[in-house]
């Protein structure tokens, strides 16, 4: 008895190593996204939560002279979390759609259809493509990250200078 992992036939017998190299570099091209996705997400919702922990600190420094200045500081601090947080939500949405249309795909291609006929190595073009849009995506969402995470520390270091009145 013989296990047949596939009844399609390759369309080339080559095609099978370049096909398979694509796939792979997709594979690590999603790992390293994948880290930069959450360390981001960690640094962006740990500044969250630092700032909700500092609500009394915001309370206090309510009553110091520079305390617009302080409120106005925190703009630049959201809007960078934010922006992470948009990057993110972009990078995830662009790779979910090209995998559920290469899914999608798949699932219509017949029986007898060799398995890397032109439209499928099409269809893994795109989704390698939207993989790469993914990591830049990411890395720039990790890059916001850090600049919300230090503009968090640096200003919970101002409001708490102010909130103790020196």
């Amino acid at each position: 008895m013989t296990t047949i992992l596939s009844r399609r036939t390759p369309a080339h017998p080559g095609d099978d190593g370049a096909a398979f190299g694509g796939v792979s570099a997709m594979f690590a091209m999603v790992q390293r996204s994948n880290h930069a996705t959450a360390l981001a997400g960690w640094i962006v919702a740990t500044g969250a939560m630092g700032l909700v922990v500092q609500s009394g600190t915001m309370t206090s420094a309510s009553r110091s002279p520079y305390a617009a200045v302080l409120f106005a500081a925190l703009v630049p601090v959201l809007a960078a979390g934010v922006c992470a947080s948009v990057l993110l939500v972009r990078a995830h949405r662009l790779t979910a759609v090209a995998q559920e249309d290469f899914y999608r795909f798949i699932a219509e291609i017949p029986g007898d259809a060799p398995e890397l006929c032109a439209p499928a190595v099409l269809q893994l073009q795109r989704l390698t493509a939207a993989t790469r849009h993914r990591e830049m995506l990411t890395r720039q969402a990790l890059n916001w990250a850090y600049v919300a995470g230090a503009a968090v520390v640096g200003w919970s270091a101002a409001a708490a200078v102010m909130a103790s009145g020196h």
